[in-house]
């Protein structure tokens, strides 16, 4: 009997027991799946904010700038619309504008307030999360940054309609080495023509935009990769089939020559683009001019070496004959970039002109002497011109609205350029503007020389701003700069007539008797022929020198293109 009770109450205990642990596992169950309730709710929160942030982030982005006003707007806006409001107790947002950089900025955000110019933004949300079983609420942050780079693409050059192709011809057969032979109309299609630069990633064979630019080139493999970019581009292009049937015939040109050239413009070692942007992949959209790489191209290839003779389709009235040598001391640089300067204040995106040395004689009318008889010698004009570099670059992009309504400014200054009379050197690398010129040469008979030959330094023009629109292909791509005051070679050289008129500006020498009345004779001769070829000059030669690059007196910039990429998150 007692056994039988103490087994009772045992087996009474044993339940007891079990049950009570039971109820302890069912209350943690209990507990977890409450708590599980309370942390899926917070990660839900979390993940919505984070979706929040970056939409809101990437609305601002789209458009940023430095006063970062419209960017708050729109990326508070954005937040709304997509349910977190600010006012509510326990939410915040904060926006931010700065610059995203990976070489200027420190991992792994890459952000900074500071740096210019401003092309990201950052947000970050707060909201207050309420634990349902587990708690007092809990806060909850997600931040976001978001890009959107505004690209401009420009150079130095000058339009097609105030130069022959027969004049381009030359020019490029003198720096390639060819025997081009193209009509006007078909430089024109490769002028108006555009290629990104992804279709030259693409072309090449390169993975991105910094393999690209590492590529080391032939001229001639550099025109076949124009070629390829033409035949797949994207960009709408009206005279596309002119452009690559231009371009194809530069290619069947067989271009000599096995020095490669860097597409990547790098200080010390001229290359064809020079592209400054946070991010170079940003640059794929960004468009070129084929005509203007293949004549950089062909500047790269000439620079440093001895001049060459580029002058064949030179004509003026009056004029019998004339030759244009030019030495490339630095060729041109075609600029890809973002706007505004960098840390060490310096402007981010800039296109450098050339560097050149000209020389320039003309042949014009015969000298009428008493006495000689056919043929007359011809009276010369010998000029040599050194062209500093200068340059143009990308101030300010203004990316809102449609492409008629978006702004690129594009500030320039042109370079300096020293005009002599006087006769050519041995090599052009040591010409003194010091050197008489000799106008008149008869061997044995007469020798006149003048002593007018002072230099004459065309000053740069006062830093210029132009502004073009976002539409490629109309009205406003091709702008002057006007010249500085005296800045023109007519100018430069319109006291010649006077110095050769004024007293010993004429030194004639040689063996004829009619020597005291050759003097007057040639004063009334050969000032109103030289009036009217320097006059001349300054129109045909300035044309020329800018199709290479080199600015003299006035100067063109061409905008190429003004890409504005969607924004993109960045962190």
């Amino acid at each position: 009997m007692n056994t039988q009770r103490r087994h009772g109450r045992f087996h009474r205990r044993t339940q007891h027991g079990a049950a009570g642990t039971l109820a302890a596992i069912w209350l943690v169950i209990a507990v977890a799946a409450l708590g599980a309730i309370d942390i899926g709710n917070l990660f839900f929160a979390r993940r919505s904010l984070q979706s929040v942030a970056d939409l809101s982030a990437s609305a601002g982005a789209q458009v940023v700038d430095a006063a970062c006003t419209r960017a708050r707007s729109v990326a508070t806006g954005s937040a709304k619309g997509n349910g977190f409001d600010a006012s509510v107790q326990g939410n915040a947002l904060a926006v931010t504008c700065g610059r995203w950089d990976t070489q200027a900025n420190a991992a792994p955000s890459y952000f900074s307030t500071s740096g210019d110019p401003s092309n990201a933004v950052k947000v970050t949300a707060t909201r207050t999360v309420p634990y349902f079983f587990l708690g007092p609420s809990r806060q909850v942050t997600a931040t976001a940054i978001a890009r959107s780079t505004a690209i401009g693409s420009f150079s130095v050059g000058t339009t097609l309609a105030s130069i022959g192709a027969g004049t381009l011809n030359s020019l490029l057969n003198a720096l390639l080495g060819t025997n081009l032979n193209l009509s006007l109309v078909s430089y024109q299609g490769l002028a108006d023509a555009r290629v990104r630069i992804g279709d030259l990633v693409t072309a090449a064979g390169a993975g991105t935009v910094d393999q690209l630019l590492a590529t080391q080139l032939t001229a001639a493999q550099i025109a076949k990769l124009m070629l390829n970019a033409l035949q797949t581009t994207s960009v709408a292009n009206a005279s596309l089939s002119t452009a690559i049937s231009a371009m194809t015939t530069v290619v069947n040109a067989n271009i000599p020559g096995n020095q490669t050239i860097a597409l990547g413009n790098k200080a010390g070692a001229p290359g064809l683009l020079s592209i400054s942007v946070a991010n170079t992949q940003s640059a794929l959209d960004a468009t070129i001019s084929p005509l203007e790489a293949l004549l950089v191209t062909a500047e790269i290839a000439q620079a440093g070496r001895a001049a060459v003779n580029v002058g064949g389709g030179l004509t003026l009235p009056g004029l019998i004959s004339a030759t244009l040598k030019v030495q490339i001391v630095q060729p041109p640089v075609l600029a890809i970039g973002e706007a505004g300067k960098d840390g060490n204040g310096n402007w981010r995106t800039q296109a450098r002109t050339a560097q050149v040395r000209a020389f320039v004689d003309v042949s014009v009318l015969p000298l009428p002497l008493p006495g000689i008889g056919a043929p007359r010698p011809m009276i010369h004009l010998p000029l040599y011109m050194e062209v500093a570099p200068g340059s143009a670059w990308l101030e300010s992009a203004q990316c809102k609205g449609n492409a008629a309504a978006r702004r690129s400014v594009i500030g320039v200054q042109t370079g300096l350029a020293n005009v002599c009379v006087g006769d050519t050197p041995a090599s052009m690398s040591s010409y003194s503007c010091l050197m008489p010129a000799t106008l008149v040469n008869l061997p044995g008979l007469l020798t006149i020389t003048t002593a007018a030959s002072v230099p004459a330094t065309m000053p740069a023009s006062a830093a210029t701003k132009l502004t073009f629109d976002g539409v490629s292909g109309n009205g406003d791509d091709y702008q002057p700069v006007p010249a500085a005051p005296g800045a023109s070679l007519a100018n430069a050289l319109s006291g010649l007539n006077a110095s050769i008129a004024a007293p010993n500006g004429l030194v004639v020498t040689g063996t004829l008797s009619l020597l005291g009345g050759v003097a007057q004779l040639l004063v009334a001769t050969l000032t109103p022929v030289l009036s009217t070829v320097l006059a001349g000059l300054d129109q045909v030669l300035i044309p020329i020198l800018q199709l290479l690059g080199a600015q003299v007196g006035t100067s063109m910039v061409h905008d190429l293109s003004l890409t504005c990429g969607a924004s993109q998150l960045a962190y």
